[in-house]
């Protein structure tokens, strides 16, 4: 159940603390998924006033929910597999590994920013996913290439990933080496990529993933229910269909 949407303090594994407020998928909703993201505003504790800045390093954007991670936790919450496992890249607060473990899944939220990982932690823990092996963080960083192997995973999934070519080429580097295993396995991995019309990047992943995977691939529209039985599932987001709160 969700908790107030108010500022608090988180305080992280390097010592700093910074200002978080939980960020539901729909705030009129009190058995919505929700995650924390990072706060610029002042917050007042014992009637002190203070502010917070991110630690040295961390990327202020893995710290914010974006229309395609809303996007991709909605489509989990209706068509999820439970049985499945899950395993987001760049999750950023990770409201959709969030949303996937909310529905009973094991997930594997991974990003290269550890704010963010203990952000997604720290939300897992306050909603009772911490549990055995059902929530875990990895920090896994998607442009290095050799030797970087991914967990396994029954779905992967990405949301607006692509903030520059290299990121989106190493993403089709990565989803074509975890597509290739389907051919020698009796499991069967899929991956799910959600991303904005307006984000030039993400053609540099699908060029890349025509080279190599499919030269008819396209982005589609979610006009029905993903399907179950396909591999690769590249869904186009109408930023202005998303529905805050």
């Amino acid at each position: 159940m969700i908790i107030a949407a108010q500022q608090r303090l988180l305080t992280l594994s390097c010592g700093s603390q910074i200002n978080v407020v939980p960020t539901p998928l729909r705030r009129d909703d009190a058995n919505s998924p929700w995650c924390y993201t990072y706060s610029v505003s002042p917050i007042i504790v014992d009637d002190e006033v203070r502010s917070s800045t991110l630690p040295p390093r961390t990327n202020f954007l893995a710290t914010q929910v974006w229309p395609s991670s809303r996007l991709a936790a909605t489509v989990l919450e209706q068509y999820l597999d439970p049985s499945w496992k899950v395993c987001e890249f760049g999750c950023g607060p990770a409201l959709p590994s969030l949303t996937a473990a909310m529905k009973g899944a094991e997930v594997i939220a991974t990003d290269l920013d550890e704010c963010a990982l203990e952000m997604a932690e720290a939300a897992a823990r306050e909603q009772g996913y911490m549990d055995g092996q059902r929530f875990q963080t990895l920090q896994f960083d998607l442009t290095l290439r050799e030797n970087n192997i991914p967990p396994d995973a029954d779905l992967y999934i990405m949301s607006d990933v692509f903030e520059s070519s290299n990121v989106a080429s190493s993403a089709a580097f990565h989803v074509q080496s975890i597509l290739n295993k389907n051919s020698d396995s009796q499991s069967k991995r899929r991956v799910w990529v959600f991303a904005q019309s307006d984000r030039a990047q993400r053609e540099t992943f699908l060029d890349a993933m025509r080279e190599t995977y499919n030269e008819t691939l396209e982005w589609s529209s979610l006009r029905q229910a993903p399907d179950m039985d396909s591999e690769l599932w590249l869904c186009d987001l109408d930023e202005t269909a998303i529905k805050y709160n």
